[in-house]
């Protein structure tokens, strides 16, 4: 097996472990689309996540964090998520909840 094939089988493992449920109860899916033998990771998306409005909120916020973890990833990418992760970033802290300390 290649040094690139063991990586994506690490990948998937990795999907299947801790993303697929997850996804699978939305109706949708990511599978590994290529690994390159850099550790560059493109995604791709299936179901009803190829035309969620929320895609690349999953993807920043669930889905490549956990890639990334996987030992050899150098990046993550998507085809079909077009937005930067700095603007993912800002829409989730502007719809997390407000923690309020309690009045004495």
């Amino acid at each position: 097996m290649t040094a690139n094939g063991d990586l994506q089988q690490r990948v998937d493992a990795a999907i299947r472990e801790h993303i697929a449920r997850f996804l699978d109860s939305h109706g949708g899916a990511v599978a590994s689309a290529a690994v390159t033998s850099d550790g560059d990771v493109t995604l791709q998306f299936d179901g009803a996540c190829r035309a969620c409005p929320a895609v690349a909120a999953t993807f920043f916020s669930k889905v490549a964090p956990i890639v990334r973890a996987v030992p050899g990833v150098r990046s993550v990418h998507a085809p079909n998520v077009n937005v930067s992760e700095a603007a993912v970033t800002r829409i989730l802290a502007l719809s997390a909840p407000v923690r309020r300390t309690p009045e004495r």
